[in-house]
């Protein structure tokens, strides 16, 4: 500490000293001058085919040349990394995890401006509340058990080995544990509600006017103080009724706590290893998410280079811009992540996985798990470096929306909700093509264009969305000034609460 400084900044100074030497040795990474060989360090018998090809793919003299050994590096790439996947596991140096996360194979590959532009994204997951992850995070948690391994109905394999038995249901008891805590709360919620009402009309209550008359004694109740007595007797009732359903839900966690640990005890361990294959099948499922947003058409070169990379963080799908973008849609799109459980409304974000792609579009992998589909998360994947973050955040939602939407009408998705409407007017229209491209497509206009009042939806396809996937009420008010078609499905909106809903 030095000599004559006030002990309370003296002991900020030498925190912020702290502090910087933190950031200092988490960025010697990517000073070393040999980033590459740190990364092929201890590699598979890959890792020499991978800087000979990669070599000639980006120094070529003839751009036919270079295209044509991008294309070899590609699978070469995805090998190579396999051999880090396989040590997820164990303590591996950073080089080797951001080649996982980001693409980045050599940090020279980058101008000094990228370079910076990295350096400057958080290692460490902050924000708890969202389930997002970088490929290197979630082939660990992957490893470790502590998520299930994603389904692979989409891709032609044999089906994924799944930890045994106990350790399923243990994950499968905290995903109902976090859906009760949210009804909790929700009970919580209501019962305040409620008590600050209740407080209010207590208040009324114990207003008197003084009768001067005799000698300022307090008046008699009013007829409204008597009303509000039978408000409050209505409110009391009403809170008597959440308090049941609160004892209910607190016995349910507590069966479900019990039931928690005697699973992890039976296994010793929440955070137990899998089978070696279970995690090179989720690599596989990775890269197929990798494929599906890049499209078939897209640049499906695996390594990151500053060709390829951004020029501002801002274009970066980080986990900090997605979940600020994400915030963003929900204002527009409240009930994008909620499902129904036990007649609650349940917020149940899904896992987003930042995939290393250049990709336009991200993927609903997975709507939830079929065996538990009224608590477990969906699987997305989103494209770290996409033309538009929030096209393809927007792309994986119109994704999930559909196939959350598709797998509760089960056999008759072509029937019932917002996919038996869309199909009807799908068909009816005569249209061609692939019904959920076409859905998700009209699913970005609407979030799009349609909420600031631009018109670009068919009348049919307005009306669907308007009642399936309402704007705020507020929003609503707004536009219904905007236009004819507007105006009209508001009065819509007036005539259906007038006869008690839909």
């Amino acid at each position: 500490m030095v000599e004559g400084l006030d002990p309370e900044i003296a002991r900020l100074l030498e925190e912020t000293e702290k502090d910087i030497s933190k950031i200092e040795n988490g960025r010697s990474h990517f000073k070393s001058d040999k980033f590459f060989q740190k990364v092929l360090e201890g590699g598979n018998e890959y890792a020499a085919k991978l800087a000979e090809q990669l070599d000639k793919a980006l120094n070529a003299p003839v751009k036919d040349d270079r295209t044509l050994f991008k294309q070899k590096v590609i699978p070469t790439y995805w090998n190579f990394v396999e051999g880090i996947v396989r040590n997820i596991t164990q303590v591996l140096p950073r080089e080797k995890l951001l080649c996982l996360r980001y693409g980045m194979v050599d940090i020279n590959l980058l101008t000094p401006h990228q370079q910076e532009i990295f350096r400057s994204i958080p290692w460490e997951k902050r924000e708890e509340a969202w389930p997002f992850y970088y490929m290197d995070e979630w082939l660990r948690e992957i490893a470790t058990g502590r998520i299930k391994p994603s389904m692979v109905d989409e891709i032609v394999q044999k089906k994924v080995k799944h930890q045994d038995a106990i350790q399923n249901k243990l994950i499968n008891k905290q995903d109902a544990r976090a859906a009760e805590i949210n009804i909790l709360k929700k009970h919580a919620y209501d019962r305040e509600i409620i008590e600050k009402s209740l407080l209010s009309e207590v208040n009324i209550l114990l207003q008197h006017q003084p009768l001067p008359q005799y000698d300022n004694a307090p008046d008699a109740y009013t007829k409204a103080q008597k009303d509000t007595m039978a408000q409050i007797i209505e409110d009391i009732r009403k809170l008597k009724y959440i308090d049941d359903l609160i004892q209910t839900s607190l016995k349910e966690l507590r069966n479900i706590d019990l039931q928690i640990h005697d699973l992890q005890s039976r296994i010793g361990t929440a955070q137990q290893s899998v089978d070696g294959k279970v995690v090179m099948d989720e690599f596989n499922s990775l890269k197929q998410m990798i494929k599906m947003c890049a499209g078939p058409r897209g640049n499906h070169f695996p390594i990151l280079i500053s060709d390829y990379c951004p020029n501002n963080i801002n274009y970066i799908a980080t986990r900090e811009n997605v979940i600020k973008e994400i915030e963003e849609i929900e204002k527009r799109d409240a009930g994008v992540f909620v499902r129904r459980f036990k007649n609650q409304d349940n917020r149940i974000v899904p896992y987003i996985i930042l995939v290393p792609s250049y990709g336009e579009r991200g993927i609903c992998w997975e709507p939830f798990d079929v065996r538990q589909r009224a608590t477990s998360r969906g699987r997305l994947a989103i494209p770290l470096y996409p033309r538009s973050i929030r096209m393809a955040i927007l792309y994986a939602l119109g994704d999930l929306r559909w196939q959350v939407a598709k797998e509760y009408a089960s056999y008759r998705w072509m029937e019932e909700g917002i996919t038996g409407r869309y199909y009807d007017y799908f068909t009816e229209n005569k249209l061609r093509g692939n019904i959920k491209e076409e859905f998700i497509k009209d699913y970005i206009k609407w979030i799009t264009d349609e909420w600031e009042g631009r018109q670009k939806l068919h009348k049919d396809v307005r009306m669907i969305f308007w009642r399936y996937i309402p704007f705020p009420q507020w929003k609503k008010d707004e536009l219904r000034y905007r236009g004819y078609y507007y105006e009209d499905l508001y009065k819509r909106d007036m005539r259906r609460a007038m006869s008690d809903g839909y």
